[in-house]
This record gives structure tokens, C-alpha cells and sequence, in this order.
């Protein structure tokens, strides 16, 4: 299913047009809320709202030919959605704006880059990790 929705996407960028290449967006840390599923090891008084983010973290956003891929700094140290075997591809974009998924069966995150106002918000919807969760976040971007 994922190599499907890949080749689709991969359509769709033609059409999309983003023709620069290398690192497209330098952000920096993410301040968000999240919702923690019940869980009897990690949450066993969820499920709750709370604050989240990554405070030291930092998103590179990055395309090499027809590959994306958004690498971070987080708690778990510094790694890329490819380098985790996600699928990352393009999902549209409009004017100044950029919108970025990656796929992994155990997480789907989802980034929009906003580059006119220098910032990313993004979506993380985790079930196969040790935290499981749906949040959303903000990042301020490199202009």
C-alpha cells in the first residue's frame, strides 16, 4: 500500500513543480499539545491532554532527485524517516506552502511548511511506539 500511495505522490510532484533540491528548510524546536492514549505501562491514568513538544529538537527538510526526507533531532537522538524505513513523499502544495508526509506502519506524520512565514506545523499520530499518541506542533524555520 505504501509503494502505491509513493507512486501516486510521485505523480503528483511532477505536477506540483518543486524543482529545488537539497536541504529545503532548516526548523528548529516544537511546541504542541498531544492526546496519550490509555496505556498501562507508560499512561496508566490516560487518556489525557497535555503539552508536548520538543524542546531541542530540530526538523531538516531535504530532497535529493525524486527522494524527500525530513530529518530531526528528538529525545531518541538524530535520525531521518527514511533511515527508520517511513515512506516519505510529497502530499501538495500551494504558493508558499509545502505539505510533507511520512509513513511508517507504527506512525503517520504529516508537516506542512509554511515558507513565507517561516514556520512548520506538523501532525504525529504514533500507535506501534512506546508512547502512544496523536499530537500537533508548531516550529519556527530559517528564512
Amino acid at each position: 500500500m505504501f509503494r502505491t500511495v509513493a507512486i501516486v505522490c510521485l505523480t503528483l510532484v511532477a505536477q506540483i513543480g518543486y524543482a529545488q533540491e537539497g536541504v529545503l528548510a532548516r526548523c528548529g524546536a516544537s511546541k504542541g499539545t498531544g492526546y496519550f492514549f490509555k496505556d498501562e505501562l507508560v499512561n496508566p491514568d490516560g487518556p489525557e491532554w497535555a503539552d508536548d513538544g520538543i524542546s531541542k529538537g530540530k526538523i531538516v527538510l531535504v530532497k535529493l532527485g525524486d527522494e524527500w526526507d525530513i530529518q530531526f533531532d528528538d529525545t531518541a537522538g538524530s535520525y531521518g524517516y527514511r533511515e527508520d524505513g517511513a515512506t516519505v513523499f510529497p502530499v501538495g502544495s500551494s504558493g508558499s506552502k509545502l505539505t510533507i508526509a511520512a509513513m511508517h506502519p507504527n506512525y503517520s506524520d504529516i508537516y506542512t511548511f509554511n515558507f513565507a512565514e517561516g514556520e512548520v506545523l506538523w501532525t504525529s499520530h504514533k500507535i506501534g511506539t512506546a508512547t502512544t499518541k496523536v499530537a500537533i506542533y508548531r516550529a519556527e524555520c530559517a528564512r
